[in-house]
């Protein structure tokens, strides 16, 4: 059967992170910064910590992602394998723009729908994050390394939110290396845990970005 545990986390930091611009495709290459680094070890400790069946290691192919997937990986001397499906939305001719634009200018493509012209939807995004979640193999539990945008989008499609109420509750927000964790009951999924920072406790404040 499917996966009855999985959990969803951020990537690390990042200078585009700190700068506060939109980054989409052309952003595929960048790294983690130092803080993002640091971050990325205290994800793999408190994974390692938990001691979970078969766990497996995914990240979307995005080098942020790969780069907060593998300490957790090694920590758990597993392979790092990417996902398909599971990397940041496409902000389309939104690309550069600051963070802040997304809280004050309407954010629609040229269908009506909500999502960025030129680049995805949420609700594509969430699409594709959910197949992803859902092609995975039966008795292993997921560690997915994704990004904020894709993961507010996956969010609604499993947790079966209307995207536009995820996308503007704060809750669904994941900060950097922010940690996710959903059990399957029945057909759906609920929450244990949402954007958990507790495990970067040691990098208070966290940047929200």
């Amino acid at each position: 059967m499917p996966a009855s545990r999985v959990f969803l986390v951020r990537h690390g930091q990042t200078a585009a992170n700190v700068s506060r611009v939109l980054r989409g495709p052309s952003g595929e290459g960048d790294p983690l910064d130092s803080a993002g680094e640091t971050q990325a070890r205290l994800v793999a400790a408190h994974l390692a910590a938990l001691h979970l069946q078969n766990p497996r290691v995914y990240a979307s192919s995005y080098r942020r992602a790969r780069e907060t997937a593998r300490p957790v990986a090694d920590a758990l001397g597993v392979p790092l394998h990417i996902l398909d499906g599971v990397h940041e939305i496409d902000p389309g001719d939104w690309v550069g723009r600051p963070y802040d634009d997304l809280r004050t200018h309407a954010l629609r493509k040229e269908d009506g729908t909500l999502g960025f012209p030129g680049g995805e939807s949420l609700e594509e995004v969430g699409e594709r994050f959910h197949r992803a979640l859902n092609g995975l193999p039966p008795g292993e539990t997921p560690i997915i390394v994704s990004h904020g945008g894709a993961l507010t989008a996956g969010l609604a499609a499993l947790l079966r939110v209307p995207v536009a109420v995820a996308w503007t509750e704060t809750r669904f927000a994941h900060p950097n290396a922010a940690l996710t964790e959903l059990e399957r009951h029945g057909e759906g999924w609920h929450v244990v845990r949402l954007a958990d920072v507790r495990h970067l406790k040691e990098l208070m404040p966290i940047n929200p970005n």
